[in-house]
């Protein structure tokens, strides 16, 4: 079983180690559910000589999840045999977790959607003490649900109410705070560590059962029916439908499926999870979240729109020219990856307002201890507030975001190109005017480029990078790592009065003018 290597030790306890040929990462695909089918028909016959099985991975990472590839192919007329199939495989993992032998999830990385599924379906946690490591049930976010048992077990472990932020809005923990959670119930300081408390909770525990499957078995904080979760539950589809506005049947289908599920047994709350999850996986909802936040996603993350055979830039000293909102707002975004910053307006006063956005920011995360004073001041260090362009001497990339006026850009763009160094690059935060009619200005036109974020910047993931008619193609591959080195999602676009999001934006909103000038209801286009 070159899928799940089936080790039976001498001291009777079966690891199980999930290792995916030919994969970076274990998915859920069909080559680990027929592994799954075999290893259980193994263990079953092996029963008599097994006093406990240990789930861990080969891999860097203990599990990733469902194939999204095989998910995105299912339609209408698979859904019969999906369901089955889910039935199936979830039916393998209850053979597991009812043995009555103590089984014991080794969790060596992180551990998402399926991946901690599998952990759930185990009757003890226990995971390395590396914050890199990231556990939880982001299914959400793609348009599905957790359908491998997660919305049945996880409310069953911790309660309805605290299970909800990791079902509904696929929050994802580090393990200190798994354990807080009461998602696992061990931390361990190696991969040893981890083993040996493994093992020592096999020696103590050697007949296992899970809490719901033992008799009198009481939801934590109370099933739907108790009077408080009750008052609690009936108010949650309003507020649910306050946050989708109709528009994302996942949560509603989350909600349905451990509410439903939590008023019967296991077994049946399992299949009505599957059923909802079919539901959700061959909706078109679901297709187009995972079409754009998944496989487009992961496309621009590896450079797809990168031109290749351009050496991969790392830069270290950018200018951004104009304090005001987005100006204060890139400063903040580039000084804290690590890069220094020089931030110029007209006077080092104005400079100085904008840097203090940065202060503002960092102050929260201080307050809410996502940082440290010492971090906080070491990250304001790198922004050098001015009012003179001198200071933006030996910059390797300068930003300008000034007002919308053609003649202001174009001074700035004078003013400050002198000073970077010989290959730096020169760009615009414009959302509206063309590159090519900026870079006019510009003494090295090739080098010019559109850096367009949003606002607030510290806030928004996307950042168009637009092409002038002479822009080259190294200077948007360096204008990509940029974006990159910043921890922003680049998307390459054309150069045109309002670029790409400005135009999308301006045709929803004259199809709204439009259906309203045809007879159609204001409240219905709103």
């Amino acid at each position: 079983m070159s899928t799940i290597h089936y080790d039976l030790g001498s001291d009777q306890i079966l690891t199980l180690t999930i290792d995916m040929p030919g994969q970076s990462a274990n998915t859920m695909n069909a080559d680990f559910r027929a592994a799954l089918t075999e290893t259980v028909g193994k263990v079953k016959s092996d029963l008599d000589t097994i006093r406990g099985i240990i789930v861990t991975s080969a891999k860097k990472t203990f599990f990733a999840g469902g194939d999204l590839k095989e998910l995105h192919k299912v339609t209408r007329k698979d859904a019969g045999a999906f369901e089955d199939m889910v039935n199936g495989m979830k039916a393998e993992m209850r053979v597991l977790e009812t043995s009555g032998k103590p089984i014991v999830a080794a969790i060596n990385g992180s551990a998402l959607g399926g991946g901690l599924e599998i952990c759930l379906a185990c009757h003890h946690r226990v995971v390395l003490d590396e914050d890199k490591i990231q556990l939880g049930l982001p299914e959400v976010t793609l348009g599905l649900l957790p359908g491998g048992g997660g919305t049945q077990r996880l409310p069953r472990m911790i309660g309805l109410e605290a299970a909800f932020p990791f079902l509904m809005e696929g929050k994802k923990v580090n393990p200190k705070a798994a354990l807080k959670a009461g998602i696992v119930d061990e931390l361990a300081s190696s991969t040893d560590d981890m083993m040996a408390k493994a093992r020592a909770f096999i020696d103590a525990n050697p007949k296992s059962q899970q809490p719901w499957d033992q008799k009198g078995f009481k939801f934590p904080g109370g099933a739907p029916h108790h009077p408080a979760m009750a008052q609690k539950l009936a108010i949650a589809p309003a507020m649910l439908k306050q946050k989708t506005k109709g528009c994302y049947p996942a949560p509603e289908r989350i909600l349905s499926a451990a509410v439903e599920g939590a008023q019967v047994d296991f077994d049946n709350g399992s299949l009505i999870e599957t059923r909802y999850f079919a539901e959700l996986v061959i909706g078109q909802v679901a297709k187009n979240m995972t079409g754009t936040f998944w496989f487009q996603l992961n496309a621009v993350n590896a450079g797809e729109s990168r031109p290749a055979g351009v050496e991969k830039e790392t830069f270290r000293k950018v200018g951004v020219l104009g304090a005001g909102m987005m100006g204060a707002g890139i400063a903040y975004s580039t000084a804290t990856r690590g890069l220094e910053v020089v931030l110029k307006d007209v006077s080092t006063e104005n400079a100085e307002r904008g840097k203090a956005y940065s202060e503002t920011l960092l102050a929260k995360k201080v307050s809410r201890g996502r940082m440290t004073e010492a971090q906080k001041a070491e990250v304001l260090d790198r922004i050098t507030a001015t009012g003179s362009a001198d200071d933006l001497e030996g910059c390797d990339l300068v930003i300008e975001a000034v007002f919308e006026d053609s003649n202001l850009k174009a001074k700035v763009t004078q003013e400050a190109e002198a000073k970077l160094v010989e290959n730096g690059l020169f760009a615009s935060n414009t959302s509206t005017i063309p590159i090519t009619q900026l870079a006019k200005a510009s003494a090295r036109p090739e080098k010019f480029i559109g850096l367009h974020f949003f606002s607030p910047v510290d806030k928004m993931q996307l950042v168009e990078i637009i092409v002038g008619e002479k822009t080259s193609d190294d200077t948007l591959a360096r204008a990509f790592d940029y974006v990159q080195q910043i921890g922003k999602i680049p998307i390459v676009v054309n150069d045109s009065r309002g670029f790409f999001t400005s135009r999308v934006f301006g045709t929803f909103v004259n199809e709204g003018i439009a259906m309203l000038g045809e007879g159609i209801h204001p409240s219905s286009i709103e």
